[in-house]
């Protein structure tokens, strides 16, 4: 972002602030005097916004200056300078340090740059408010740490999306229709293909908060981002989770009754589409009675997984553990949950990439325990895509319960 564009933004920030104040004074008539001034000034920040994009379209398309990747798969060094100067402003922000007006024309930039067509974010927060998006480095942080926890989220279809609701037109892989034969000059005949299914989807709002004490917050930067992104880490794991979780328990179980009947599901009930791409996903007690399985020589039937150590295969299929707290057993029928499938076939997860955050120190409990509670939001929705994809079988693990 140029000076100018700043100093622009800067001002009309100043111009919304008097119109504001104008009419919390019911002087309707200089509110709407200031606010010709401020279409004029939002006509001026959208031209120069879009000149800018076009010289640096024009530098990143000529080889002019260098380039480190970012939007469009490009950023110059002046994002990257904008990266470093959004994500100072956040740590400020949720120190509660106050917001000043040239502040909120960076922030109004990077969440430009963004959300860049989902419509963005209210720019005009009051000072001191950190009600923004996380910046990009700490959200990639905040990723890594997901990626170093059991997320279940990484055996289904995660679809990122930019709107809050929308449709997903998707079709079924075991009822696909091969392509039509064309002649040379002939045109491409319509196809009728009755397995396309519309997906809708709703992202809904989900948080948390979390108690920082003042003397985190007084500690280095790294201290509190290292925190701060531990934390988000963890609660969206266990929140997407719980969210694949539930959508399987609504699936109808089927009653296996031993261990061929399991064999049974991956070569007969699948499509074989379906199975040569499939997982078990088990709870801890069918991992537990699987592991123990031998064949007639004495051989364990559950193979290691050279890629990642301590992961096991049968058949070449991945088996997928969770927690019993998450899959319980049906102790008094001695069964233990096993969804075998594709799961991505299976599950789609729309997740709006963004988290947002606020702080405060006078909200909620934060006044009276001398806290800063940190608040953080994500948004997703879970549907079910193509239900013949997996089977939710109840094995009966009674032998070694």
């Amino acid at each position: 972002m140029s000076k100018e564009l700043r100093a622009l933004l800067q001002k009309l920030e100043q111009r919304k602030t008097e119109v504001r104040s104008f009419m919390a004074g019911d002087k309707l008539k200089e509110a709407e005097d200031m606010m010709a001034e401020v279409r004029s000034l939002q006509t001026q920040v959208k031209m120069l916004q879009e000149l800018e994009n076009e010289e640096r379209d024009f530098v990143g398309g000529g080889g002019g200056a260098p380039l480190i990747g970012g939007s469009n798969g490009l950023e110059t060094r002046e994002d990257g300078e904008l990266e470093r100067e959004y994500t100072g402003i956040f740590l400020r922000g949720l120190r509660r340090q106050g917001v000043t007006a040239d502040m909120r024309s960076i922030i109004t930039e990077y969440e430009r740059r963004a959300v860049m067509n989902e419509g963005g974010t209210n720019p005009a927060i009051p000072a001191g408010d950190s009600s923004i998006l996380v910046p990009k480095d700490i959200q990639t942080q905040i990723h890594a740490v997901i990626r170093s926890l059991d997320d279940l989220t990484q055996y289904v279809n995660v679809v990122p999306v930019t709107a809050l609701s929308g449709t997903r037109v998707m079709e079924k892989d075991q009822a696909m229709v091969p392509f039509g034969l064309i002649d040379e000059y002939s045109p491409i005949p319509e196809m009728d293909n009755p397995q396309f299914i519309p997906v809708e989807y709703k992202v809904k709002k989900r948080g948390g908060i979390l108690p920082l004490t003042n003397e985190l917050l007084a500690d280095s930067d790294q201290n509190v981002l290292a925190y701060i992104t531990d934390w988000i880490g963890r609660k969206s794991v266990v929140t997407r989770n719980s969210l694949v979780v539930n959508l399987l328990n609504g699936m109808t179980k089927v009653d296996l009754a031993n261990f061929g009947a399991v064999k049974k599901v991956l070569n007969v009930s699948l499509d074989p589409a379906i199975s040569l791409n499939a997982s078990i996903l088990t709870n801890q007690d069918g991992y537990d009675w699987m592991d123990q399985l031998v064949d007639t020589q004495g051989r364990p039937l559950l193979t290691d997984d050279i890629t990642q150590p301590g992961r096991k295969l049968f058949k070449g299929r991945p088996i997928v553990v969770v927690a019993n707290r998450y899959l319980p057993t049906n102790t008094g029928a001695g069964k233990a949950p096993m969804v075998i499938g594709n799961l991505k076939q299976l599950i789609t997860l729309f997740s709006r990439k963004f988290y947002e955050i606020a702080s405060t120190k006078e909200g909620g409990d934060a006044f009276r325990r001398d806290t800063t509670d940190l608040r953080t939001i994500i948004r997703d929705d879970i549907k079910t895509w193509d239900s013949g994809a997996a089977v939710y079988g109840m094995v009966d693990i009674s032998d070694v319960v």
